[in-house]
């Protein structure tokens, strides 16, 4: 038991001890490989955080988007509300009775004799309106949709303009964030993989050492893999140390400003999503460009051997 502990921190000695030394013959290339994949990350974090304020934003703009509910003239609107209650989808239902509705109607057209308006009209013209709010922007048609098949609606009407842009404008972000992050990965990827290359060809008479010795191409190879890993985790934490500064210097920025930008840009300041889920996702993204840069790196070589 004894042995076999001994003989296994002797080998992370000896793993940790090969990747220092590949780091070392390494040079200048092994800041190339940080400074890229810290590049490609902080662009992935910032367009990950922008992401996560546009659908904070978005789902806020979203709840507060209406469905406009009109009723059969003889229909009541409080045996109306609970049925729409129960629709998939719609988060609260206000009702305006027709006689508000005519009210505010006569006050906005500046008439102030509502009981002649009305004798005139022959009646108040006007049905019982509901006001209907979904869960979220993407629910607005469908729950629109969902209403208009009820017994005793007259009309459904939203603004369907405002949700097809909001739909345009998420997926126009998530495009434009999936094209900018494959093109420097590939890159990143790129630079880890020739860094790596020039390392074990910097190493190859002690490679060749080993070799004759019996050591086997996993054990010759992985410190390097480590050395990939490596670069991605300090290009993950100078990434994540650059978007702290970012953040904290927009906190700054928009101290003075309207409460409007204030109310947009307030999630990317204090969303848990950035404080914790962030270091977690750029360490994790990192790590995989490196193992991947370094597995093209040594594949060639490994299997020569």
């Amino acid at each position: 038991m004894v042995q076999n502990v001994v003989r296994f921190f002797t080998k992370i000695d000896y793993l940790l001890r090969e990747t220092f030394l590949g780091l070392r013959r390494g040079g200048w290339m092994n800041w190339a490989a940080i400074s890229t994949v810290a590049v490609l990350l902080f662009l992935f974090g910032a367009s990950l955080q922008i992401s996560w304020q546009l659908e904070n934003v978005l789902g806020q703009l979203g709840s507060q988007l209406e469905i406009s509910v009109y009723l059969d003239e003889n229909v009541v609107g409080e045996s109306m509300q609970p049925r729409l209650l129960l629709v998939d989808g719609v988060a609260a239902a206000k009702l305006i009775p027709k006689e508000d509705a005519w009210q505010n109607l006569m006050k906005d057209l500046g008439k102030n004799d509502l009981n002649q308006a009305t004798q005139q009209l022959g009646g108040n013209p006007l049905v019982d309106e509901f006001k209907v709010r979904a869960v979220s922007s993407d629910r607005v048609p469908d729950v629109a949709k969902r209403i208009s098949g009820l017994k005793g609606i007259n009309e459904v009407w939203y603004t369907n303009e405002v949700v097809e842009r909001i739909g345009q404008l998420r997926r126009a972000l998530s495009n434009s964030s999936v094209a900018i992050v494959a093109i420097f990965t590939v890159i990143a990827i790129a630079v880890i993989t020739t860094t790596i290359r020039l390392i074990v060809l910097a190493r190859r008479r002690e490679i060749e050492v080993m070799q004759l010795v019996g050591a086997t191409a996993v054990w010759i190879y992985f410190p390097f893999v480590l050395q990939g890993v490596f670069f991605g985790v300090m290009g993950a934490g100078t990434a994540y140390l650059m978007l702290v500064l970012s953040m904290n210097l927009l906190s700054d920025a928009i101290v003075n400003q309207p409460e409007l930008i204030k109310s947009l840009t307030l999630g990317l300041t204090n969303d848990l999503r950035v404080k914790l889920l962030l270091p977690v996702v750029l360490v994790s993204f990192g790590s995989v460009i490196g193992v991947l840069g370094s597995l093209l790196a040594v594949r060639r070589f490994s299997f020569n051997t």
